[in-house]
């Protein structure tokens, strides 16, 4: 048998992804006469029938689905070292450069990531970054960026996640909602009051998930004399932010569930206060993922270390956008009295 030419392998992929030459040569700009005379090509190398052509659809056959199922993986993995080796030469001719594509969860967004892309650009000012947030009602194309920035990975076999760190969250509310409602002392209190809710999914489906209170005291007790509380708020107002759930509490709506470093400034200010402080939820991881066929270049490889080193450090972190020149003006010890 000949060698293939890995460009018939690629049109034959396409085509077979696409259902139509008019739709593969939308998404290629190759001309569906080329495509045709390349599958015709690899059919005869083959010799096999690959698809059965019609004029307004194409099809697999037996073996045509075999072949596919073979090279579609095969191809991207190709592809994907193809591209490592671009981006490497690049790297070592050039210096870090290029683009950087990051996709974050709603919770990391404003509130963390784009702090940390900042801190980035600082020391990468030849990288042009994109940050995407992924908004909670669909799921994320994961597979259209270069790193992902989640709680949850997405369960795809393709994909390769690393633990940068886990964050501390606790329940929030405003002193004036206080007055008006009263403070909880205990967990089973909590079922009285109203709650600001992360809704993280949409649908018929989709409900508000317990939280898992957990005492840091000895000897702490929820009401009932465990040492654990199982909370299912009753969601007053739902949202997909975390702002807009910071605001709303600081208004007075009710109790939120938050990340402890995103409402620091707000709890040293008076306009917040924890509600029962020492009753606090397990701490939520948070991941990198990223294709494991995609080469992890040093743009993207400094890039995940500085977020490991951002959430380990994250309290000593200013979260307006606002001051955030003085608090790095701060870190470099360059602030002005």
């Amino acid at each position: 048998m000949s060698r293939i030419d890995l460009a018939l392998v690629e049109a034959f992929v396409l085509v077979a992804r696409s259902g139509s030459l008019t739709k593969a040569e939308n998404l290629s700009g190759v001309s569906k006469a080329t495509l045709s005379r390349q599958l015709t090509r690899l059919e005869k190398l083959l010799d096999a029938q690959l698809l059965m052509r019609s004029p307004r659809r194409i099809t697999l056959t037996e073996a045509g689905r075999a072949y596919f199922a073979r090279c579609e993986g095969l191809l991207d993995e190709v592809t994907g070292r193809l591209e490592a080796a671009s981006t490497e030469i690049h790297e070592l001719t050039t210096g870090v450069s290029g683009s950087l594509s990051l996709l974050s969860d709603t919770q990391f967004s404003t509130s963390f990531v784009c702090h940390v892309v900042k801190l980035f650009l600082e020391s990468h000012p030849n990288v042009r970054c994109q940050l995407d947030v992924a908004n909670g009602f669909h799921a994320p194309q994961v597979g259209d960026v270069d790193c992902y920035v989640c709680s949850e990975p997405p369960d795809a076999p393709n994909l390769v996640a690393k633990l940068l760190g886990r964050l501390h969250y606790g329940l929030y509310a405003s002193p004036q909602y206080l007055a008006r409602h009263g403070t909880p002392q205990a967990p089973d209190e909590l079922a009285r009051h109203q709650s600001i809710v992360m809704k993280e999914r949409s649908g018929p489906s989709s409900q508000v998930p317990q939280v898992l209170l957990v005492s840091s005291a000895p000897g702490g007790s929820s009401g009932s004399g465990s040492s654990s509380h199982a909370f299912s708020p009753e969601p007053a107002f739902e949202t997909n932010d975390h702002w807009v759930m910071k605001t709303f509490c600081i208004d007075g709506l009710g109790i939120a569930l938050l990340p402890a470093f995103f409402v620091r400034p707000e709890v040293e200010q008076g306009v917040l206060v924890p509600v029962l402080p020492q009753w606090q939820p397990e701490p939520r991881r948070i991941y990198c993922a990223s294709q494991r066929q995609r080469y992890m270049g040093q743009k993207l490889r400094d890039f995940v270390d500085l977020m490991a080193r951002c959430v380990v450090d994250i309290d000593s972190y200013n979260f307006y956008v606002g001051s955030s020149m003085a608090a790095v003006e701060r870190r470099r010890g360059g602030a002005r009295p």
